[in-house]
């Protein structure tokens, strides 16, 4: 065979060759991806939510939802007092001088007594499971307010719900308060609604999109000016999360102390255009503290 022969015979093994080590790589690697996705996709569905979690949370995206009233009063009306030393209402100039007007104005703050009314759901599609709720009082000081206030207005009927109790006096000082879990109440007067859960915190006490969770904080102050917000502790996908509430003009508020005077607004006996007018109240027809 002349030396042009072995040359061209080479030069036709050669992609040959090329071919059959392109095949021979190319399942040595399609068998390394297949072995390595295998270990990484579990180990990737273990931790990556739990992280990205982690880095939402740290962008201020809490996966936890929560919708919030304060003072939720439903049908009856939460009584109301200046956080120390004010003008008597006959004086309130911005409006009429009952309940909500002197809230909304910023003028006084609930007395003694208020509940908070919180909706739980998740922000995303995981399940949520709330396993604490407490707070944390940043101020608290004695004080005696100038007055309180409640309006002439009938409550209503009792529905069943969720309820958590918060007493503040429980300390003199600032830092935080545990909360007692009361379960469903009520519950007699009628079928709870689905987001009136009665399960314990924990693991258990789970909330999503399609299945909220409805809980009433009963929050109550004889002698002293309180402003805290709410912690709520969650896990979602292994990872635990810290979601502070508050309403967003800063700390929830509440005025404790005897007040100098006790005033009842009567709405119903208002004329047209004119303000509800103004008696003075027996103390009895305010929370009792002792």
């Amino acid at each position: 065979m002349s030396k042009k022969q072995k040359k061209v015979k080479s030069s036709v093994e050669e992609p040959e060759k090329r071919k059959r080590f392109g095949s021979v790589f190319l399942a040595i690697t399609t068998v390394i991806s297949f072995i390595a996705g295998a270990i990484v996709d579990p180990v990737r569905d273990r931790y990556l939510p739990a992280l990205l979690d982690k880095i939402d949370e740290k962008l201020g995206g809490d996966v936890l939802v929560v919708a919030r009233q304060w003072p939720y009063n439903d049908c009856s009306p939460v009584p109301m007092a200046p956080a120390g030393k004010a003008a008597p209402p006959s004086t309130f100039s911005y409006g009429s001088p009952d309940t909500s007007s002197i809230l909304d104005t910023g003028v006084g703050y609930p007395y003694r007594e208020g509940s908070i009314e919180l909706v739980l759901s998740s922000r995303t599609k995981d399940i949520v499971a709330v396993t604490d709720i407490n707070a944390n009082v940043h101020l608290a000081k004695p004080q005696r307010p100038s007055w309180a206030l409640t309006d002439a207005s009938g409550g209503c009927g009792d529905i069943p719900i969720r309820m958590f109790e918060l007493n503040l006096d429980k300390s003199v000082k600032p830092g935080p308060r545990d909360l007692k879990d009361l379960g469903v109440l009520n519950d007699s007067e009628g079928k709870p609604a689905p987001e009136v859960k009665n399960n314990p915190l924990g693991k258990t006490f789970t909330v999503s999109q399609e299945d909220p969770a409805e809980v009433t904080i009963d929050v109550s102050a004889c002698d002293q000016y309180f402003e805290f917000d709410i912690a709520i502790t969650y896990l979602v996908n292994g990872a635990s999360h810290t979601t502070l509430v508050h309403p967003d003009t800063g700390d929830y508020k509440i005025v404790g102390g005897e007040a100098e005077q006790y005033y009842i607004s009567s709405l119903s006996e208002a004329g047209p255009g004119l303000p509800p007018p103004l008696s003075k109240a027996d103390p009895d027809d305010f929370k009792a503290c002792g």
